[in-house]
């Protein structure tokens, strides 16, 4: 009897394909098993997710797998399974997610090349033959080329057409060069129970709060929790939890939102563990990937910390995930394949019966809510913050420094304390324009305007870096009345810079590379540096020295979004920026606000975060907002807008015919409806429950044949 496997592949489709199983490949042929299959011109790995030995109607005429890749399977059953819920969830691509669920190695990579034939080279001799085929059989006449190489040397209007005439007649062959990761059997490894010494102190309070998580935990049944506190005692119950999962022969996923909070994080868990961490995040190099990989697949460790990424870890036996800063949107992947890892450990611990536990000094509001409905919160003491907090109205000031911040920097710089300067606007101005005839400089490709950089004397887009030089004249009508139009964080330092000529400042700008910003930070570490000016990446640093005095200026721009969250965004970046004060009430924060009477503001200056909770739940249920209904955003892209516009209005007209009780917004353009030469359109669905958004959703997608990625907000 023939054996099939269902295969899927990395491809943005939401289906498998079948393909025989060869003979030679049947022992080792198992369900999550790397496998080479052909699917037209080309050599692909896919992924085993179902084998049988079903009949297949005879007019299919099915391939075979051409090799398969791994001696015993790469992910188990439970992985499999949890993985397709992920994707089912956030309408993704499996085989995409599969794919990037592995190191970069893993995945083969053909290449065709082309080759000259016998027949071929005789044929150099004939006469018959048009000019660019003499032209493409002379130059490989002595070894192969690649495709790719050979589209940029001969400029044919259609060269795959024109290879497979010439393949057809025999002049050439096409050959696939597949390179093969190396392969490794993984090895049964014996479970051994851990005993750890960790350094942690638990005051009262935490010391009940992690006894009743334990007690809970010892059933070994999937349970959600919530710690809503600040970092060093969510540390300390994360670390005596660790300890109980670690005695009980169960391992530990430990998800961080940023990549620059890993290593510090590592760092302390081989303090108390030695060997048995891994690190695994996309900026390793494939190698070391590679290794980390394999470490934990073969159950060389007991701990893996990492980004959103790291969720796809090969853990087994996993006891319990970790999400800290659970408030922070880095866990949400846009780019495809999409998914939420903080929902994707929800699943995933649910898969395994492990414990999960959230932890946040400023959740989201819908896991708040959440949390508090379902009474899985635990809510961990924090001090009262002792430093003062002056909202300071800029309508009533003039000049990008107010006089009240001037008066303050004066007086820390005369004690010879430092100063942290918070403004979220990259460059030194938003725009340029002409004031004769309005011309404002664009990028080419995406539909935004180009960015001013004095220091580099360059307007750049901040979506796809193109760059020229900065006119003093305008194209359009000649003009040197070019003027500038919205602040950025290069003006402030200038600013500052020109007040203050005896203070030391320094801007740490996204724009400077890895080195200039780890050479910046030692220098305000070694107080080389007075003033340190920084946009919001600057608030995600792991560690600064304290300082006595923060500015923020302007928070207000994070309002402007058009995102139901930016309250709630606002809110929580104001209150990053604030924990980098000493923690005597000598220490003061100045926030310079066009708006100093929003609640978001307000609270964040109060650092009341129940009645910003509050505030911000009622206005959400006013308006219909998550947590309160489920939301989709859809954006389709492609080169031509028409083409875009006319299959989203399809789609729209699509969701229009189901029944069902969900609110469809658009299509419209999205707020950018040009990105690298690729137009966007948007369509928002909202809904009541998730399950009426995949009636509808899931059937009207498959009707659209476009590039489209998918959001879900719940």
């Amino acid at each position: 009897m023939t054996l099939y496997a269902e295969v899927i592949l990395s491809l943005p489709l939401d289906q498998s394909f079948t393909y025989i199983v060869p003979e030679s490949c049947q022992k080792i042929a198992k369900i999550g098993s790397r496998v080479l299959v052909p699917l037209g011109q080309r050599m692909l790995t896919g992924f085993i997710v179902k084998l049988g030995k079903r009949r297949i109607s005879p007019e299919f005429k099915l391939k075979e797998i051409v090799e398969v890749l791994d001696e015993e399977p790469i992910f188990s059953p439970s992985f499999l399974s949890f993985t397709r819920k992920l994707c089912d969830y956030y309408y993704s691509s499996w085989g995409e997610l599969l794919q990037a669920s592995l190191p970069p190695s893993f995945i083969l990579k053909s290449k065709t090349r082309i080759a000259l034939s016998d027949k071929g080279r005789a044929a150099l001799k004939d006469e018959d033959l048009s000019r660019e085929e003499r032209d493409l059989l002379g130059f490989i006449q002595k070894r192969s080329y690649s495709v790719l190489f050979l589209k940029r040397k001969f400029k044919v209007k259609n060269l795959s057409h024109f290879l497979f005439r010439l393949e057809k007649k025999g002049l050439i062959l096409v050959q696939k060069e597949i390179k093969k990761a190396r392969k490794k059997a993984t090895s049964a490894v014996s479970m051994s129970q851990t005993q750890l010494e960790i350094d942690f102190s638990l005051d009262a309070q935490s010391q009940g709060i992690a006894d009743q998580i334990a007690r809970k935990m010892e059933k070994k049944v999937f349970s959600p929790f919530f710690l809503y506190g600040p970092p060093e005692k969510r540390e300390a119950v994360y670390s005596r939890l660790i300890k109980e999962i670690l005695a009980s022969g169960s391992r530990v996923l430990f998800l961080v939102p940023e990549i620059a909070l890993t290593q510090t994080l590592m760092e302390r868990f081989e303090k108390r563990l030695g060997e048995k961490v891994a690190l695994l995040h996309s900026q390793l190099s494939d190698r070391k990937r590679e290794l980390e990989w394999r470490k934990i697949k073969e159950g060389e460790v007991d701990v893996v910390v990492g980004p959103r990424s790291a969720l796809f870890s090969p853990l087994d036996h996993l006891g319990l995930i970790i999400v800290d800063e659970e408030d922070d949107d880095s866990y949400y992947q846009l780019e495809s394949p999409s998914y939420d890892a903080r929902k994707g450990a929800l699943l995933r611990a649910r898969h395994e019966g492990a414990a999960l536990v959230y932890g946040s000094a400023l959740p989201s509001v819908e896991a708040f809510y959440r949390a508090r409905k379902g009474k899985y919160l635990y809510c961990l003491d924090s001090e009262a913050r002792k430093t003062k907090v002056e909202i300071v109205d800029d309508r009533l000031e003039r000049g990008l420094i107010s006089n009240k911040l001037k008066e303050r920097i004066s007086e820390r710089l005369k004690k010879k304390e430092q100063i942290l300067v918070f403004f979220n606007r990259r460059g030194y101005a938003s725009y340029l324009f002409c004031s004769r005839c309005n011309y404002i400089s664009r990028c080419i490709h995406c539909d935004i305007a180009l960015t001013y950089h004095k220091r580099e004397g360059r307007l750049v887009c901040r979506y796809c870096n193109y760059s020229l030089a900065k006119m003093d004249r305008c194209p359009d009508c000649g003009s040197r009345m070019i003027r500038e139009r919205g602040t950025g964080i290069e003006a402030v330092e200038e600013a500052l810079k020109t007040i203050f000529p005896q203070g030391r400042t320094a801007l740490f700008a996204t724009d400077l590379n890895k080195v200039e910003q780890g050479r910046i930070l030692r220098n305000f570490w070694s107080g080389k540096i007075d003033i340190l000016v920084g946009t919001q990446l600057l608030a995600h640093q792991v560690e600064l020295p304290p300082v006595s005095l923060v500015a923020i200026l302007f928070p207000e721009t994070i309002l402007t979004l058009s995102d139901y969250r930016a309250s709630q965004k606002t809110f929580q970046t104001l209150s990053r920026m604030m924990r980098f004060l000493e923690s005597d009430n000598k220490a003061e924060v100045i926030i310079q606000t066009a708006l100093p009477h929003h609640f978001s503001i307000c609270q964040a200056a109060l650092a009341d975060y129940f009645s910003f909770y509050k505030e911000e739940l009622r206005l959400r249920q006013l308006m219909n907002y998550p947590p309160f209904s489920r939301m989709a955003e859809i954006l389709f892209q492609g080169e031509n807008l028409r083409s875009v516009a006319r299959k989203s209005r399809e789609f729209s007209t699509k969701l229009k015919s189901f029944e069902g009780d969900v609110e469809i917004l658009g299509p419209a353009l999205a707020s950018v409806s040009r990105v690298r030469g690729i137009s966007r359109v948007q369509v928002i669905l909202k809904t009541s429950r998730k399950t009426e958004l995949d009636k509808v959703l899931r059937e009207a997608l498959k009707t659209i044949k476009l590039r489209k990625s998918v959001w879900v907000y719940e």
